[in-house]
């Protein structure tokens, strides 16, 4: 053994970590080697000396960091032994790759929903809303409106008058109002015999898509006679 190696033995020497056969060459060639005999006396003096020096103590932040690099290791360990900890690491990598994929899309997907739900609701309001209908309205399939059922002889005493009505979905009068130009009849005893009139008429109801519904329609009082104009 030649100085060469005994120089990459020698502190492995003083912490104990050299197999006896080395251990014993390594020896013998120090006893007829001054300098490495020397260097090995350097090398425990320096030992010794850091030995003898009063210990500082660790900072917290770098015991912390030791002690998660510490838990990191062991739980790689952990994960690399046996088949059945490899495919649930597997997995719950998978799992926490997919939740961190999917959380940039979580809030605006989570707004637009909100945002359709809200506009949605404001359509369907209208469309089950209070419905004026107005005289140049084409009723199709998709909506009809309010049609006579069956009504007593009405004494208004006026030639001619317009009512807007509200009719509900069983066909029965709800509310009522004067359009414009017919203001003229808002009176307390004109409302008194329009609304007796009103009490004893009833209508087929509007239909939305075939259903029945509520809405607004124009009737036209004539000498006892009624039309409803939609």
């Amino acid at each position: 053994m030649d100085c060469q190696e005994v120089g990459t033995l020698i502190s492995a020497m003083a912490d104990g970590c050299v197999v006896d056969a080395e251990r014993r060459e390594a020896l013998a060639h120090m006893d007829n080697c001054a300098e490495c005999t020397g260097r090995a006396r350097q090398i425990v003096e320096i030992r010794n000396s850091l030995r003898q020096l009063p210990q500082q103590p660790i900072p917290s932040d770098v015991a912390l960091e030791l002690r998660v690099a510490a838990s990191r290791e062991a739980a790689r360990r952990r994960a690399i032994y046996g088949f059945a900890n490899r495919i649930r690491t597997w997995r719950a990598g998978f799992v926490l790759w997919a939740n961190n994929l999917m959380r940039p899309l979580a809030v605006p997907a989570m707004g637009g929903l909100a945002s359709a739900v809200v506009l949605f609701s404001m359509v369907m309001t209208n469309f089950q809303g209070i419905v004026r209908a107005h005289e140049r309205d084409v009723p199709t399939v998709l909506y009809t409106v309010a049609s006579l059922r069956s009504s007593m002889d009405l004494a208004l005493g006026a030639d001619e008058i317009a009512v807007d009505v509200f009719v509900d979905e069983q066909g029965r009068v709800i509310d009522y109002a004067f359009p414009s130009g017919y203001g003229q009849f808002n009176t307390h005893a004109f409302r008194r015999s329009l609304e007796n009139s009103l009490l004893f008429t009833s209508f087929h109801p509007a239909t939305t898509f075939g259903r029945p519904t509520s809405g607004w329609v124009r009737v036209s009082f004539r000498r006892s006679q009624i039309q409803v104009t939609g």
